[in-house]
């Protein structure tokens, strides 16, 4: 039996999301924190998106990878997984510091997920004019219209930084665009 490429990606988020949750002090050690990422801990923009809060926060993001994964990323090539992924990191913790400055810390697969999404789910579209693609993706506005906060971190057992699913859309949305265009060369004329 064969795994594939999208099972590769998932089996190492688990992997290294179960580690850094069972890790003592990996949240504190691997969070996207502003202050530490100000004093050159350059690393968390990408390692806070294997640290969680706690169990159950990581539990809804391992499941919402392993939905991702069944429902819209069958027969991806994994170097066009692993660049959506490292996309939508980067551009998840990027867009984090640059339109939240008063953002303390982030942690967690949100927005990194929610770029997977978006861009598998925008590709999907774009390309096969897929109806699960659509609904994927109507079902992504919907959530982040109505269910997710516009400001963070909320309140509660586990408290959510909803912007950053904004980001992770966002940066999900632009690795497809970019992904998909077509660049012309201009022709010269002698």
């Amino acid at each position: 039996m064969t795994i594939t490429p999208r099972w590769h990606c998932v089996a190492w988020l688990l992997a290294l999301s179960l580690l850094a949750n069972r890790w003592p002090g990996a949240l504190q050690a691997l969070a996207w924190q502003r202050e530490a990422i100000a004093d050159g801990q350059w690393g968390r923009i990408l390692t806070a998106h294997f640290a969680h809060l706690d169990t159950r926060h990581l539990i809804f993001n391992l499941l919402g990878l392993v939905l991702i994964a069944e429902l819209l990323l069958e027969g991806w090539r994994l170097r066009d997984l692993l660049s959506l992924l490292l996309a939508s990191a980067l551009g998840t913790s990027l867009l984090l510091w640059i339109g939240e400055p008063g953002l303390r810390w982030y942690a967690g697969l949100s927005g990194l997920l929610h770029g997977l999404w978006a861009g598998a789910a925008l590709l999907g579209w774009l390309r096969q004019r897929n109806q699960l693609a659509a609904i994927a993706l109507a079902a992504l506005a919907l959530k982040l219209l109505l269910l997710d906060p516009t400001s963070g971190p909320t309140s509660g057992p586990t408290p959510v930084v909803g912007v950053a699913h904004g980001y992770g859309t966002l940066s999900g949305i632009l690795w497809t665009l970019v992904r998909t265009a077509t660049f012309h060369p201009t022709r010269q004329f002698d």
